[in-house]
């Protein structure tokens, strides 16, 4: 097992998880802000502005946006959560060496 890359890899991915995360949460207040705005603008119903912005271009811009995102804070998530499995399997399995069980 290589858990010093393991080790090496979760330390270069902090900053990257935080900030891929932190713009997906930022991408969604956004959308949020951009449906305020739209409907605030229009002169419809709120109901009725609500559901043009949902089937504005913009609406779609911002959700695959989103999409992207979420892709890779999810890739990124599971790689790390990988690399922390692979060190608790060693940690294991150093374990029980000590102990003379393997």
């Amino acid at each position: 097992m290589e858990i010093d890359n393991d080790l090496k890899y979760l330390a270069e991915t902090d900053e990257t998880y935080a900030k891929l995360s932190a713009s997906t949460e930022s991408i969604k207040d956004a959308i949020k802000h951009t449906k305020g705005k739209f409907i605030s603008e229009s002169s419809l119903s709120v109901s009725k502005a609500e559901n043009d912005f949902y089937a504005s271009q913009e609406y779609l811009d911002s959700i695959k946006l989103l999409k992207d995102g979420n892709e890779s804070v999810f890739t990124l998530r599971n790689k790390r959560a990988t690399a922390i499995l692979r060190i608790e399997v060693w940690r294991t399995l150093e374990a029980s060496r000590r102990k003379g069980n393997v």
